[in-house]
């Protein structure tokens, strides 16, 4: 197994190592993080090797031997992360496809004309959630014990106040 050279080459940085080291994928994800602040150039020299040009852009300051040390670990990282996806890639589909079928959002029209639907079944309500307005705003009605009030009188086309016939109530002096 061979290891990582690197050479400088005024102001830029070249690595260059075995293809096997490195799955390609982790050298293209480690290349993009660096295009913020390099120019990067990925090459192949010779049969089985990659080699990753970075130059620095104008405005950047950065010592070129800390940036082959950034360089190798984030395409250690990169490498990291690809073994990780590829040891949990049936849960993250799992979990991406109910993700997608709840987004999904309620069956369209065609699916429900497709549904077998017969008397049986028709008016199933397992979970309870389906009542008539009527049930779900009726008056509800008083414990036993309890005297209900009286709807109060409606004004008289006078215009007076009701007469409050057999309630009791302080009769007010005129004015």
């Amino acid at each position: 197994m061979s290891d990582i050279s690197t050479s400088h080459s005024g102001d830029a940085l070249t690595l260059e190592f075995d293809e096997g080291l490195y799955p390609k994928d982790a050298v293209y994800g480690a290349a993009y993080i660096f295009i913020d602040r390099c120019y990067v150039h990925l090459d192949r020299p010779s049969p089985g090797r990659i080699s990753v040009r970075l130059k620095l852009k104008e405005g950047v300051k950065r010592a070129l031997d800390d940036l082959a040390g950034e360089f190798e670990n984030e395409i250690l990282g990169q490498a990291w992360r690809r073994q990780i996806i590829d040891e949990n890639r049936e849960l993250i589909e799992q979990v991406t496809t109910q993700a997608l079928a709840g987004a999904a959002g309620p069956p369209g029209l065609d699916d429900l004309m497709s549904m077998d639907i017969d008397d049986d079944t028709a008016f199933e309500d397992p979970l309870g959630i389906a009542m008539s307005w009527e049930d779900k705003y009726k008056k509800k009605s008083k414990p036993s014990g309890e005297s209900e009030e009286e709807e109060p009188e409606e004004p008289s086309p006078s215009g007076e106040p009701p007469t409050g016939e057999g309630k009791s109530s302080a009769a007010g002096s005129p004015r």
